[in-house]
């Protein structure tokens, strides 16, 4: 059986299959683990030769490949060559090694928590969002959610029936706003697919599972 090391040596061994190519910023600089141009270059052959839950995350025009030690599922540790991401039940709650890092973790009476698929129209929740870096602390962040209709998902090679549901976020101390977007599985509250917003400095992040434990895309 392959160690969890083996495992994330798998993930980023393709890394010397491409390089750089010539936008400039600080999206280039955000994943280490690969950095690519717009079209994607992780193939769906390397996720499968990967026997542990894999995440693919794009932020800009930064794309990365990220594995898990766990099962991929509930509260779930995914990491890079340098970076870490933190997710619970797909939400992403912190993050290291990125330009900006957060800690925003759920709420005890989160949606998250029950899955968003049995989440009720126009429920409401607050948050408590950290960015340590800056020295910002306890900064409330308000959801609502809105919930939208099955929609044809396409993500390695397969095309998946997800429920869409909407998380329109805002921090009133930080003057900022934005729409979050969750596809998830009508019968689990799985999360597949995300848009998540989580500093105002930064693009969205969006994340795919991409395989969960069991090696299941």
């Amino acid at each position: 059986m392959k160690t969890f090391l083996q495992r994330v040596a798998l993930g980023v061994a393709f890394i010397g299959l491409a390089g750089c190519n010539s936008l400039t910023g600080d999206a280039l600089d955000t994943l280490h683990v690969a950095v690519f141009g717009p079209e994607s270059q992780i193939s769906i052959a390397q996720v499968e030769a990967i026997d542990a839950p894999v995440l693919l995350a794009n932020l800009g025009v930064a794309e990365a490949l990220l594995v898990s030690p766990g099962r991929g599922v509930g509260l779930s540790e995914w990491h890079g060559r340098t970076e870490m991401l933190l997710t619970h039940h797909g939400r992403l709650v912190q993050t290291a090694g990125l330009p900006v890092d957060v800690i925003a973790p759920l709420a005890a009476d989160d949606p998250f928590m029950t899955g968003l698929h049995a989440v009720a129209d126009g429920q409401e929740i607050t948050r408590l969002v950290d960015y340590p870096a800056q020295y910002r602390t306890g900064l409330p962040q308000h959801a609502r959610y809105k919930r939208g209709k099955v929609e044809t998902v396409n993500f390695m090679g397969q095309d998946h029936q997800l429920l869409r549901v909407d998380e329109y976020i805002r921090m009133p101390e930080l003057d900022f706003r934005a729409r979050n977007q969750y596809w998830v599985e009508p019968d689990t509250g799985l999360v597949r697919r995300s848009i998540q917003h989580f500093s105002p400095e930064l693009p969205p992040l969006i994340l795919t599972l991409a395989k969960v434990e069991g090696g299941t895309p």
